[in-house]
């Protein structure tokens, strides 16, 4: 090939030598030079000849052993650096220069050896403790300071070193000596106290973690995550675990944790910045931009109040993950105690105390944190601890059931107990008086909308993720003495007919096929995730109690089948709420929706009394005479349980009775309002619009899938056709805009929003999924969905008739809602002294809301979706936990 090459292109130029005795010799040359450079300078942090010259020195060095690493061996620069212990040298001149770029060669330097797992150098003592002398003096408390890139470089490092000592334990004791035992015993009568002993001399690298735990970014990831790997060694070495419990480690980590929480703001304001143009459609289309924010409350969409909150959950993730890595009894019970002791009840439990719904925002911050929490944990030590106290369960106090092994672990578990004691009775903060309970039952009776909003997501948490907490507490219930289901198929299906005639008369047919396909889909999914249904859906001869924690510490609270208690506070304040549906914000609607479909998503708790009939109410117009003539007793049965019941008004569940009021609220609105049904229609249409076009944003050239036929064999409830032709809507069955209804049906598209879909970018939750949609023309697609899109808001922004304000009144003691429209309100006229005084009395006495018919009309079609929830909840309820029977 050489003679082909000097033919062609003359003689090859020489390749630089690169054998290892060449390589040493520039390696001695670079590493000689560097040394005379740094002697021969006086002041080196003053030179910046001097420190050039040893920074090119030093990335020359870098350059040289990372091309060593992947030559084959022998490596003979990296054995000289070993032997002439170079390290060292880097370490002092790094750190005397006070430059940042030097400090960063020098982190290059050592990352090289480090990766070249050769030489055995982090099995070496020097080199220990030259890194952790260098890193000191670089990013310590009393170090020079530098930039966040070279000090996430400086943690990376340091995470390197945690990842190779977990999975060699053998070179641990190069990084962590301890003391000796009389150093011990004079460093414990010294530190008496809860925090532990500092002995930062013993783990510097360790503490370097701690110190860098807080942060956000890399640096506090790989800090996280290197001092996971530490507590998860501290099971291998006896040695290490009664050195955490001795530590100050587990108060630094519940301090941090307490730090970072009080870093949030006392104060929060959970609205959307009205001017925004990020503001989700279904709240432009309502009144939200009337809702005012407490000036003095920080925003939660502003970018600060994430990144906290980010860094936050992110710590308190750590928290999770530490106890889930570490297998050593003693070290994870000293976490657990600092954590209920120092975060818990000496912080968490304090702000629930002191918030209040009256100083514009603090029970909304603590609701709302306290639900980024249990929703941010998975950990069952960690969620038994904080419900049991907050929500003031009986048997807080066997929050853990083993104690420590050790003394010294048992030392500190007693001298936090002793810790939390406080000196007077009188002063100690108690859950039984007040706890969390008390705020969310307060929280959701408030005047203030936030509030509201804040406890209906705190309380969907809490029932989605951890029922079995909230029964007893939140929801008063009745235990079931009874397994087999008395309901029937024919009362199920005169149910299903009976709310749904009310969805289709509040908002029309158009779109509630395609609706309720989607939510038969999203309940059913819903219903599978729930943690209740696990025992439901399991096979009979398998268990389904949950493995004990560790070797039985927690194990998740038993939920078996209940009843809702009629006097329930909670159920009442959510009926209550939903009662004035129509003038109430978008978001609390949204918010109320999702409680209730929660609450009934949970396997365990019967339908009977709130949701459906109760089935000793069944009145069955057929006599004797049918069965009588029927001589099979398996078609008797199947003939009675398909009879369809009526019932009294009085024995309608409560659900059923409001919704049945608010139908009638509407139908006060379509008798007084001209061309209601058109709005309706219109509006429904904007969402509709809108979503298409979202859909074909995302991926244009993606077509949206129509609706197929389900497969042989499948279950798909359907809408009974005759329910659909045999409307008893007014506007669809004697008025000509009935007709035009009907015609136009097939031409429109055929699917409202949903407030899982619209309403999830608003709540923060996750979505439920989308629904299929008509694909829109070819090549007409984006223009013709923006255009529909910016014509329908035009429309509605500068429609004066849906700027009209209707007023809604409850009156004291009450439980129905009259709505107020213009023919029933008496001429106005000049107010007098005493006409205020009569007008604030009737205030006080009587619930007075208003609302723009814009806003009513939004309210509308969420309602006729949260029905339509309520529809496919009872059909795939019934079909997947056989609720219903048969025969």
């Amino acid at each position: 090939m050489e003679f082909f090459t000097r033919l062609l292109g003359g003689q090859r130029k020489q390749a630089a030598p690169n054998n290892p005795q060449q390589r040493l010799a520039r390696f001695k040359q670079r590493y000689n030079s560097i040394l005379q450079t740094w002697q021969k300078t006086q002041t080196l942090a003053t030179d910046r000849e001097a420190l050039g010259n040893i920074r090119r020195g030093f990335q020359a060095l870098t350059a040289i052993l990372n091309d060593e690493s992947r030559s084959p061996a022998p490596h003979l620069c990296l054995s000289f650096a070993a032997a002439q212990q170079i390290y060292t040298a880097v370490s002092k001149i790094a750190a005397t220069s006070h430059d940042e770029g030097m400090v960063r060669d020098a982190v290059a330097v050592y990352s090289a050896l480090i990766d070249s797992e050769e030489e055995d150098f982090l099995e070496n003592d020097v080199f220990a403790a030259s890194l952790m002398n260098f890193i000191g003096r670089t990013v310590g408390s009393s170090s020079m300071g530098v930039g966040e890139d070279i000090e996430a470089d400086i943690v990376e490092l340091l995470f390197g070193i945690t990842t190779k000592i977990r999975l060699q334990p053998e070179i641990l004791p190069v990084w962590f000596t301890t003391t000796s035992s009389d150093a011990k015993e004079r460093a414990a009568v010294q530190k008496v106290d809860f925090a532990g002993i500092t002995q930062k001399e013993d783990f510097p690298l360790c503490y370097q973690l701690i110190d860098h735990v807080h942060h956000e970014g890399r640096i506090g990831d790989f800090a996280r995550t290197g001092l996971l790997y530490i507590f998860e060694s501290a099971s291998k070495s006896t040695t290490l675990e009664q050195w955490i419990v001795n530590s100050d480690l587990p108060t630094f980590m519940a301090t941090g944790l307490g730090a970072l929480y009080s870093q949030l703001s006392r104060k929060l304001s959970i609205l959307h910045t009205a001017d925004t143009e990020d503001l989700p459609l279904i709240l432009k289309l309502s009144d939200y931009r009337e809702m005012q924010a407490n000036p003095q409350a920080v925003s939660f969409f502003s970018e600060d109040f994430q990144g906290h909150m980010a860094t936050f959950l992110s710590y308190l993730a750590f928290w999770q993950d530490v106890l889930e890595h570490c297998r050593s009894v003693d070290v994870r019970l000293t976490l657990i105690d600092h954590f209920q002791i120092l975060f818990l009840q000496q912080l968490l439990y304090p702000s629930l105390l002191e918030s209040s719904d009256i100083d514009g925002g603090s029970s909304v911050a603590v609701l709302t944190y306290l639900r980024r929490i249990l929703d941010a944990l998975d950990h069952p030590e960690l969620i038994h601890m904080i419900l049991h106290y907050l929500l003031a369960l009986p048997d807080f106090h066997s929050t853990s059931t083993r104690t420590p092994k050790s003394p010294a672990a048992l030392k500190r578990h007693q001298s936090l107990l002793l810790l939390q004691a406080p000196d007077k009775d009188e002063e100690k903060m108690n859950p039984s008086l007040f706890n969390l309970v008390d705020l969310v039952l307060g929280s959701t009776d408030s005047q203030d909308s936030q509030t509201v909003i804040a406890a209906l997501k705190l309380t969907t948490v809490i029932l989605a993720k951890n029922h079995g907490y909230a029964l007893g507490s939140l929801i008063k219930y009745m235990a079931v003495h009874h397994k087999e289901p008395y309901r029937t198929i024919g009362a199920l299906n005169v149910e299903t007919e009976l709310y749904l005639s009310i969805a289709i008369s509040l908002a029309g047919e158009i779109g509630v096929d395609e609706a309720y396909e989607n939510h038969l889909k999203d309940k059913l999914s819903l219903l599978e995730g729930h943690p209740c249904s696990l025992k439901a859906l399991a096979l009979p001869n398998t268990t389904t109690q949950n493995a004990a924690y560790l070797d039985g510490d927690v194990v998740a609270r038993e939920v078996e089948q209940h009843y809702l208690m009629p006097e329930d506070p909670l159920y009442h304040s959510l009926l209550s709420q939903l009662l004035m549906f129509l003038t109430n914000d978008v978001e609390t609607n949204l918010a109320l929706t999702e409680v209730i479909t929660t609450l009934g998503s949970c396997s365990q708790l019967r339908l009977e009394g709130w949701l459906s009939v109760d089935p000793a109410e069944y009145v069955f117009q057929e006599g004797e005479d049918e069965l009588a003539d029927i001589t099979d007793d398996v078609f008797r049965n199947m003939y009675r349980a398909n009879r369809r019941p009526t019932w009294s008004p009085s024995a309608a569940p409560q659900l059923l009775a409001c919704l049945q009021q608010l139908e009638s609220q509407v139908e006060a609105l379509r008798a007084d309002i001209q061309d209601w049904d058109e709005h309706v229609a219109n509006r429904k249409h904007v969402f509709q619009t809108y979503e298409e076009m979202s859909e074909v944003s995302k991926n244009p050239n993606t077509s949206v899938k129509q609706p197929t036929e389900p497969p042989p064999g499948s279950w798909t409830p359907q809408i009974p056709k005759h329910l659909m032709d045999s409307s008893t809507t007014p506007s669809r069955v004697s008025s000509p805009r009935g007709r035009k209804e009907g015609l136009d049906a097939k031409h429109t598209p055929a699917s409202s929003p949903t407030p899982s879909r619209l309403g999830r970018q608003v709540l923060g939750g996750s979505p439920r999924g989308t629904s299929p949609l008509p694909a829109p023309q070819a090549g007409k697609r984006q223009t013709t969905f923006m255009a529909d899109v910016l014509s329908n808001l035009a429309d509605v922004n500068n429609n004066p008739n849906l700027k009209r304000r209707i007023r809604f009144r409850k009156p004291a003691g009450s439980q129905t809602v009259e709505v107020m429209l213009s023919k029933y309100q008496p001429p106005p006229k000049e107010p007098t002294e005493d006409d205020d005084t009569a007008a604030v009395a009737e205030e006080e006495a009587d619930d007075v809301r208003e609302a723009s018919l814009g806003h009513i009309i939004t309210n509308v079609v969420i309602l006729q979706e949260f029905i339509l929830e309520l529809v496919a909840l009872l059909q795939v309820r019934a079909s997947l936990f056989g609720e219903v029977r048969h025969a």
